[in-house]
């Protein structure tokens, strides 16, 4: 899907359909074959081995939706963003201002007007504004001041790197 927080939100959906869906078959099953579960050791064992099956083909699929950390590379004279195969390197002499602004007021003003670079859905979001684009980097707040700290001090031989995830 094009928009990330309708993917991420229907991922969640399909997610505790599936728990909620599970718990019911288990009742069922329960409810249907209960006498036999109790009374056949060898049916009581598929019973459970089957229940284990499901809740770890329910923890496994959680893994699905596994989102690739941002990676901010400073180097002599630019700012690279990674994110899985997306890429973007921005000159540090073309950098305006940044600025870290609550996700809310992001998707609110800069959400489809900028390249995005974010971990699952972040409190806060770093913007950095060049003179032909702005980069949005949402990730947590210790690697938002990490990478703030990083941009107050860079001039332009110092090599840092942070990786947020």
């Amino acid at each position: 899907m094009k928009d990330a927080r309708q993917a991420e939100a229907w991922y969640l959906i399909t997610i505790a359909s599936v728990v909620a869906a599970a718990i019911i078959l288990q009742f069922m099953i329960w409810s249907l074959w209960h006498e036999e579960i109790t009374n056949h050791s060898q049916t009581a064992t598929w019973y459970w081995r089957v229940q284990l099956g499901i809740a770890v083909l329910i923890v496994a699929g959680g893994f699905i939706g596994y989102c690739p950390g941002v990676r901010v590379v400073f180097t002599g004279s630019s700012i690279r963003v990674t994110q899985g195969r997306r890429s973007v390197e921005l000159n540090m002499d073309s950098v305006i201002d940044y600025s870290v602004i609550s996700a809310l007021r992001y998707y609110r003003k800069w959400n489809g007007r900028v390249e995005s670079y974010m971990t699952h859905i972040p409190e806060d979001v770093l913007l950095v504004h060049g003179e032909q684009e702005v980069i949005a980097i949402g990730v947590d707040a210790h690697a938002h001041a990490l990478l703030v700290a990083a941009l107050n001090r860079f001039d332009g031989t110092e090599v840092t790197e942070s990786n947020a995830v």
